[in-house]
């Protein structure tokens, strides 16, 4: 992973890259270069002074290093800063992009998995931020190391004893702080679900689509309770964590400093026997100080970096999923002709569930025909609609689109050639005129006089005209100021559907939002909109039914009846007791009586 997340910095920007390294070495050998300009500086004023004159020429040399020195110290410091933020920020469009990017390529069902959502929200955790603190934590480790290794070099000429004064400190620091990040990344890792709950918890209590129901329910404090929970937990989880870190640095620190300073004192002794000059204990001081902190931040440097190589195998993790049906080369622009699909023995469990949702499905949909599906709640028709879409991969079975099956048909292309209104449709946070252009965007945005085409087509010219500003009319509280009825999304959302020069139209309850009126005005001209294309309509309905030309009908996942509506009213089957129980419902007698639903 390590040498996995290296390359990827490399193919971000290689140039600032080698340029963070060259900085990170140079600041590496400055401090012993630094300490040993200092040291022939003390030696060499010793000397003139020793020598009874007042004479600053053997000062010069050393006096011209140390500003060099103490100059490319500045300079190095802020060049390495600024390759290490705009790496950083490379890396941040790198990485977000290529998420996103693989996101785009995986099933639905991935993203419907409990699972998967923990895996998502491990991805999108600071997922920029980790490799930078990785890139960070890394350069600072080599930054560490070589001043560890020039600044030792220094010392043990000084003093031989210091090395073996450093190490017996040194490595169980090492292992502590190993063991200490390994534990924040399992602590972390157990947070995925938890950390859900807290968007959720945030979601619904400040979403204006929930805020209403919250309100008048007095749920808020209980959702709030329940978010503090998990802070807490959080907290307190944390807190142990910090508390385990400051007490082993503490020790390992003390005994670090006390052993450092016994050997400081052997110094300052050989300096009175004249085995040592003063200059080497000026600087052995400085150094062994400046060593301890560079052993501490090598060894916190080299676990952040261990730690963040465990947080970017989430990314890893993430990026070798594999989409159920890879990609498919070769694609070919669609047909527009209306389509002529086939369905064989097709059946369908979603993950972790035990019971079909589709159990052998067949079922033909003649070219151009209006095929409508119905059924009860639960019964598989919205699944049966995703699985003509290849939204899902059935378990068994093939769906054929025009004599081939569509695990054959690059999915881009197979998406092109359908236009579709689902239970749950987009609510896009643009202008009106966007939001239909969104069904062909490639064709439509920016084309104001084809929306207005569609919009007068689709029936909802005159709703869109009374908006404040029209088609141009910003929709959508997240950023906008004006809101629609559910209805009136509805109705773009139907727009947005025929905007596309589709060979199949999957409408799922396209008029459950819609009053009488506007479900008139849509199904009125749908025989004029639907011309040319396959069609199929799932609906509650009866009055939306009256259109289809065939009906489905499904019940636990199976095909158990396909007539017009009249053959299935004949047969008294189950599309016969569903309508009559529609029928008493209009009836107002029959609920008086207590046989309604």
């Amino acid at each position: 992973m390590a040498v996995w997340g290296l390359r990827l910095i490399w193919s971000t920007n290689a140039a600032l890259f080698c340029g963070l390294a060259f900085t990170t070495i140079i600041r590496g050998f400055l401090p012993a270069s630094l300490a040993l300009a200092i040291r022939g500086l003390i030696n060499a004023a010793v000397g003139v002074t020793e020598s009874g004159t007042i004479e600053i020429g053997p000062l010069v040399p050393w006096l011209i290093l140390g500003f060099a020195l103490t100059t490319a110290d500045a300079l190095s410091r802020l060049a390495n800063g600024l390759f290490g933020a705009r790496l950083r920020d490379d890396l941040e469009l790198r990485v977000t992009g290529d998420v996103l990017a693989h996101a785009a390529t995986l099933d639905l069902a991935f993203f419907e998995d409990p699972g998967s959502q923990d895996m998502l929200a491990r991805t999108q955790q600071n997922l920029g931020n980790r490799l930078a603190i990785l890139l960070t934590a890394g350069q600072n480790s080599i930054t560490h190391l070589l001043v560890i290794a020039s600044l030792l070099a220094v010392l043990t000429a000084i003093e031989p004893l210091v090395p073996l004064v450093v190490a017996p400190f040194a490595l169980p620091f090492l292992f502590f702080q190993w063991r200490l990040a390994r534990a924040r990344y399992r602590d972390e890792y157990s947070r995925a679900t938890p950390q859900r709950w807290t968007r959720y918890f945030i979601s619904k209590l400040t979403q204006s689509e929930s805020v209403a129901e919250i309100k008048l329910l007095n749920l808020g404090a209980l959702l709030l309770e329940r978010f503090r929970s998990v802070l807490e937990d959080f907290r307190d989880r944390s807190a142990k964590l910090h508390w385990r870190g400051f007490r082993g640095s503490a020790i390992a620190g003390t005994l670090t400093v006390v052993a450092l300073y016994l050997t400081f004192l052997r110094v300052a002794v050989r300096v009175l026997e004249g085995a040592v000059t003063l200059g080497d204990l000026a600087i052995f001081g400085g150094a062994t100080a400046r060593l301890r902190n560079a052993v501490d931040d090598a060894i916190r440097s080299l676990t952040t970096s261990l730690e963040q190589v465990l947080f970017v195998g989430h990314l890893l993790d993430f990026l070798s999923v594999e989409p159920v049906r890879p990609a498919v080369a070769g694609a070919s622009p669609p047909s527009r002709a209306p389509a002529h699909i086939r369905l064989s023995h097709v059946s369908f469990t979603y993950p972790g569930s035990n019971v079909p949702a589709v159990c052998d499905v067949s079922l033909e949909i003649r070219p151009g025909e209006t095929l409508a599906i119905v059924g009860e709640n639960g019964a598989g028709k919205t699944t049966v609609v995703k699985l003509l879409a290849g939204l899902y991969e059935p378990d068994e079975g093939e769906i054929l689109f025009d004599g081939v099956d569509i695990r054959r048909v690059p999915r881009r292309a197979h998406w092109d050639r359908l236009g579709f209104v689902f239970q749950n449709f987009g609510r896009y946070e643009a202008t009106v005129a966007e939001n239909i252009a969104y069904g062909d965007w490639q064709a439509l945005l920016d084309k104001p006089e084809r929306i207005q085409e569609i919009t007068e087509r689709t029936g909802i010219g005159e709703m869109i005209s009374a908006l404040p500003e029209g088609a141009e009319t910003w929709v959508g509280r997240t950023f906008g100021e004006y809101s629609l009825s559910g209805g009136q999304w509805q109705q773009i959302a139907v727009a947005r559907a025929f905007a596309r020069d589709a060979s199949l139209l999957v409408l799922d309850e396209p008029t459950s939002n819609l009053d009488a009126s506007a479900e008139f005005e849509l199904f009125s001209k749908f025989r004029e909109l639907a011309r040319g294309k396959t069609t199929i309509l799932i609906s509650h309905r009866f009055s939306t039914l009256a259109i289809a030309d065939r009906i489905a009908v499904l019940k636990e996942g199976r095909v158990v009846e396909v007539g017009t509506h009249d053959e299935l009213v004949r047969r008294a089957g189950v599309y016969a007791a569903l309508y009559g129980l529609h029928e008493r419902m209009r009836t107002p007698s029959s609920l008086a009586s207590g046989h309604g639903l």
